[in-house]
């Protein structure tokens, strides 16, 4: 598995809620996120870059989770009158990077590059809150909050 052990500050990211599995990436599920998307790309204004958020879940298998489709904020003051506030602490990530024509389907094959590293024992997952970071429209970076790491990468 090709990823980067990286040292990362609190980020503030903001924006819709979507309560979801864990591992809602197919289906009716993924149609709730296309469409919070699409609803944000139609916003202006918006203080900062576009981001996702993953808060409030446990480490089982098929739990929920908080999902925020929004946007990084650099203070609380950037929040936006309707959206909710997510803190991703400050911490050890892995960063996983790929880019592709279609970033829906980019962004499911590499959270499921990240399923396949935990499940090969290459890292521990925090499940503190991990992160999406999308640097142009091809490309998304996932960072997922660790505790350990094989190899100390």
């Amino acid at each position: 598995m090709d990823f980067n052990v990286v040292d990362r500050p609190e980020t503030l990211i903001a924006g819709t809620v979507l309560r979801s599995p864990a591992l809602a990436v197919e289906g009716p599920r993924r149609a709730k996120v296309v469409e919070a998307w699409q609803r944000l790309r139609e916003r202006r204004g918006l203080p900062g870059p576009f981001a996702t958020g993953y808060v409030d879940f446990a480490a089982e298998i098929n739990s929920y989770l908080t999902h925020l489709v929004g946007y990084e904020c650099k203070t609380v003051a950037d929040l936006q009158v309707g959206d909710v506030l997510g803190k991703i602490p400050a911490g050890r990530y892995v960063k996983f990077t790929a880019s592709g024509d279609n970033l829906g389907d980019t962004i499911v094959g590499l959270w499921r590059q990240v399923w396949d590293a935990e499940a090969a024992g290459e890292f521990v997952r925090a499940y503190t809150g991990d992160c999406e970071q999308y640097p142009d429209e091809r490309t998304v970076e996932i960072f997922v909050g660790v505790t350990d790491v094989k190899g100390g990468r």
